[in-house]
């Protein structure tokens, strides 16, 4: 009777540590994706975008070094601190989200060393209470009598797969005891380091609120020194506006002449009645050819390549103005990328020269990809002609400098026809 009751009893603590053990496993392959795959991508992200930004930072630093040798006062050197101070701004915002992110890290693995301890704890219990009742017994727990003393050769076999499954499940016992310590080490191995990596973090963010307050200082001493030169600040100022203007008319004529050829070849060879003789296209005619050009550039749209080897973007997309200096707004149909002197500019992607126009000293570079238009201006020597074949990234020319300048800047445009696209989202970051 007493081998029936322990029978009876070890199936039912059996099949209970199957169960356990079952949920226990789902559980220890949960806990090690506790911390939400998002919050791991965009820690992922902003360390990416703080490597990004400190190069930038760097690069407009050395540019900025070699502006200031300049033998002129130049709006340049107010562009590039502007845009330093900014970038410098946002780092220090892409580092306060690092450490949020980790702090979400803490707080999970904090959660999970709990859990983990907790589970830990009934594990043992469970463990040493089977040991316990196994020891108890261990008098009529006589393998050979318990299986012997069966009341058929059906209830003998049936304990002796319980018997066996009772000794499985024990040692699956001891086997996950040790897997959740492991984890349980593991998860304050993980608190530890992202502790570790807080603290980098707000000393790393304290020495760039350090430079940030001496890139202010720096901008305004800029400042100060272009309010004496106003008169030749106000000259520069007219002189970028009046490149745009020159730019914007190039460009209109240059598109005015390409719908212009492009619809009378359509003309041409259309079978269907002709238009109206005081009909004026308002669009380009693309051929299947351009039509797929357009396609191939619209779809490379944040990969194109940026045309220059290496440059700062200095003043973005949009109308601008040095409120320090003068209320002045500035029109800006593209970007402006400060770059060594001399740089090799070269084309973003495929296409054909629509036209090379010349801006006081210096000049102006169209190349069309189908209805698109990539505009490369301030260049001081060309090496293509209207109706030249480009490729993505042959050099089409250097950016202008003038005298004693140690840097030059490029006024880069992409245009759906006529119309200004933002530059900044099409090239790669």
């Amino acid at each position: 009777m007493q081998s029936y009751i322990i029978f009876a009893d070890f199936k039912k603590r059996s099949c209970m540590k199957l169960k356990n053990i079952t949920l226990l496993g789902l559980m220890l392959c949960l806990l090690q994706f506790v911390v939400p795959v998002y919050g791991q991508n965009k820690k992922a992200e902003l360390t990416n975008e703080k490597k990004k930004l400190e190069q930038e930072i760097a690069q407009q630093r050395a540019l900025l070094k070699k502006t200031q040798k300049n033998k002129n006062a130049s709006l340049r050197e107010i562009q590039l601190i502007s845009s330093q101070v900014k970038k410098q701004e946002k780092l220090i915002a892409t580092i306060n989200g690092e450490i949020n992110c980790i702090e979400g890290e803490i707080e999970a693995n904090s959660r999970e060393i709990t859990k983990l301890g907790n589970r830990l704890e009934v594990l043992k219990k469970d463990y040493a209470q089977s040991v316990y009742i196994t020891y108890k017994y261990r008098h009529v727990l006589n393998k050979a009598s318990f299986i012997i003393s069966a009341g058929s050769i059906g209830e003998a076999v049936r304990r002796i797969r319980y018997l066996q499954e009772y000794s499985s499940v024990l040692k699956r016992d001891v086997r996950h005891i040790q897997e959740t310590r492991q984890t349980l080490h593991k998860k304050e191995e993980d608190l530890q380091l992202s502790k570790h990596n807080k603290q980098q973090l707000l000393q790393d963010g304290n020495r760039k609120k350090q430079q940030l307050a001496q890139q202010q200082k720096e901008k305004n001493q800029i400042v100060s020194k272009l309010k004496k030169q106003e008169g030749q600040i106000q000259k520069e100022i007219n002189k970028k506006i009046q490149r745009q203007k020159a730019v914007n008319a190039a460009i209109n004529k240059i598109i005015s002449e390409e719908i212009a050829k492009s619809n009378k070849k359509a003309a041409s060879t259309s079978t269907s009645a002709k238009p109206a003789a005081n009909a004026t296209p308002a669009h380009l005619t693309l051929t299947p050819t351009e039509s797929a050009l357009a396609s191939d550039f619209e779809s490379n749209k944040g990969k194109l390549p940026w045309p220059v080897e290496k440059g700062s973007i200095v003043t973005p997309f949009g109308p601008y103005s040095h409120a320090e200096i003068s209320s002045i707004q500035i029109p800006n149909d593209g970007i402006n990328i400060v770059t060594e002197k001399g740089g090799k500019v070269r084309a973003v992607f495929n296409g054909t020269v629509s036209g090379v126009a010349s801006i006081g000293e210096s000049k102006v570079v169209i190349i069309r990809h189908g209805n698109y238009l990539s505009v490369y201006s301030n260049l001081g020597s060309v090496c293509v002609q209207k109706g030249s074949k480009v490729t993505t990234k042959q050099t089409i020319g250097t950016v202008y400098s003038e005298s004693g300048e140690n840097s030059a800047e490029l006024h880069f445009e992409i245009r759906k026809e006529s119309t200004p696209l933002n530059p900044g989202l099409w090239i790669k970051r």
